[in-house]
């Protein structure tokens, strides 16, 4: 199973498992008006069957080697999610989506899980291509790609639906294998 620590104290990565599932529904409950903004699932209705149907489908993913839902922890307390949408192994690429409880904002732990997952796949799966699709008027989100080096590549116009009937545009960031490598060295020195 995937896990890793964070290069800030107390902090870490680890696949979520069903024993989780109780504390990432109440996460996304405290949670949700800071979510429904940006997130089409964050709605009134989300329930704990939900959730536990969505973490069933995302061990399935994990057990098929298409990409996995990583918890982000402080100590033992569940805070949020970085995951790896369905992987394209043919092309050697994958979409990265994330959201963090609105308590944590602001301290870097997004960065630094960002930073993590990015060594996983770029060094250990060998991925060419990793992309961050984030609404354009969600700012914070956005600046997570950029602060980590990625490429404003375009705007995917009313690229998501949300349940209120508004669409959302995509700004699309992403970072190539070369550009990691590139990346990973200078931080090394």
């Amino acid at each position: 199973m995937f896990a890793a620590p964070l290069s800030i104290p107390g902090f870490s990565l680890r696949i979520v498992e069903d024993r989780h599932v109780g504390a990432v529904y109440e996460t996304v409950r405290r949670n949700l008006e800071h979510l429904k903004p940006w997130m089409p699932w964050a709605t009134d209705e989300y329930s704990l069957d939900g959730c536990r149907a969505w973490q069933r489908k995302a061990i399935e993913q994990f057990a098929r080697n298409d990409g996995f839902n990583a918890g982000i922890f402080d100590g033992p307390s569940f805070i949020g999610v970085i995951g790896v949408h369905a992987i394209d192994w043919w092309n050697r690429k994958t979409t990265v989506g994330y959201w963090i409880d609105a308590a944590y904002q602001g301290r870097g732990i997004m960065t630094a899980a960002c930073r993590v997952l990015l060594s996983h796949l770029f060094d250990e799966l060998k991925l060419n291509r990793v992309e961050i699709h984030c609404a354009t008027q969600n700012v914070r989100s956005c600046a997570i790609p950029k602060r980590l080096g990625f490429v404003d590549e375009r705007v995917a116009r009313e690229a998501e639906l949300l349940p209120d009937g508004r669409y959302l545009d995509h700004a699309i960031y992403t970072m190539l294998a070369s550009e990691w490598k590139g990346l990973s060295l200078a931080i090394v020195q």
